[in-house]
């Protein structure tokens, strides 16, 4: 009898939702916000209009983003969440595509009470579902600013020759093999460390990453499914580091990737393209208070083309007047956001820094 009664205790134990256990890390920075059935984590500091929005590359958290966040924070509402399946937040439906991803993101802001408009911030991967979101529903949007972000044509053009690397599968359907871990970015405060060695080794986060990954080709084409970005605020910031081996066939692939982020500074012809030159693909790590300019010069930009000249908060002029002008490059400008110093160059292979 005692055996039974201790089986339906386990069996009741395991039918309760994911959230209703104790998460490993403890209670979640933000909070859980129910889109329908389950809840996604949601962590906003400061009050401002407009609120900035966060999402993260592949595989990564939310709390890798504090550095940025502490920065603008106060004047301005910073958000960053959890994707279904990763950090705080539940497992969501399959398939993971950018397409799913930017609905969720649509119902968790429209829960929270959060409110629009939104200046999106997609870093890599995360670039696919801000552009999808930005596309969508452009009515919520004041912004965009795309940090080293994914490009919708970046599989087909690394897959042609001369290039002819693989940077996702050919297929939906497959199996994804998990490694060591990769070594953490050292500017990646405790509680990160801790919840990205949590993700890569819980069998829910690796899951949600493995489909995504398996998605990556459906997510370009939903991308490119949706209507052209419209004419907003647009903030491009390229990695300066290279991450291709030295050689001719590397130096290809880096110019390639330069191409595909010019062509996302040309979506809309109020942008602007800057080189963070002592980052590699992790920027707002190697970088926070360029990319807190970055965010800043689109609100800014955004204030302009509402007229709010007299509200202008200057955060843009600030953050630059703090900046080490020759540790990033202008390499395009049409946000027409007064500045105080800014030197434009026509090309990011050949360009000097700046004084």
């Amino acid at each position: 009898m005692r055996q039974w009664r201790w089986f339906a205790a386990l069996l009741g134990w395991l039918m309760l939702p994911a959230w209703a256990h104790a998460h490993p890390l403890g209670a979640a920075p933000g909070r859980l916000v129910d889109i329908g059935g389950r809840q996604m984590h949601l962590y906003c500091i400061g009050r401002g209009a407009p609120t900035v929005v966060i999402d993260t590359g592949l595989g990564g958290t939310s709390l890798e983003w504090q550095a940025v966040m502490h920065r603008l924070g106060g004047p301005t509402r910073v958000c960053v969440f959890d994707r279904a399946g990763y950090g705080w937040s539940e497992m969501g439906p399959y398939p993971r595509t950018s397409s799913r991803h930017a609905n969720d993101l649509y119902l968790l802001l429209m829960n929270a009470d959060e409110a629009g408009p939104f200046v999106l911030v997609g870093h890599s991967y995360g670039g696919y579902n801000m552009q999808l979101f930005a596309r969508r529903y452009p009515y919520l949007v004041a912004g965009l600013v795309l940090i080293d972000a994914s490009h919708p044509e970046q599989v087909e053009r690394f897959l042609a020759p001369p290039y002819n690397v693989r940077i996702a599968p050919s297929s939906r359907w497959g199996l994804v093999r998990f490694g060591e871990q990769p070594t953490l970015h050292p500017a990646l405060p405790v509680a990160a460390r801790n919840l990205a060695r949590f993700q890569y080794q819980n069998w829910r986060p690796r899951r949600t990453l493995s489909y995504e990954l398996l998605g990556f080709r459906d997510s370009e084409f939903e991308l490119r499914a949706e209507p052209p970005l419209p004419a907003l605020p647009l903030v491009v910031l390229t990695r300066g580091k290279r991450v291709w081996p030295a050689g001719a066939h590397g130096d290809a692939l880096e110019r390639l990737w330069m191409d595909l982020q010019t062509e996302l500074s040309a979506q809309s012809p109020t942008s602007a393209h800057l080189v963070a030159r002592d980052s590699g693909h992790q920027i707002h790590l190697d970088q926070p208070d360029l990319v807190a300019f970055a965010v800043a010069l689109a609100g800014d930009a955004w204030r302009l083309r509402q007229g709010q000249t007299d509200t202008l908060t200057d955060a843009s002029a600030r953050w630059l007047s703090l900046l080490d002008m020759r540790s990033f490059s202008w390499l395009h400008d049409s946000l027409d956001v007064p500045l105080p110093m800014r030197v434009v160059q026509l090309d990011a292979r050949t360009a000097s820094p700046a004084p």
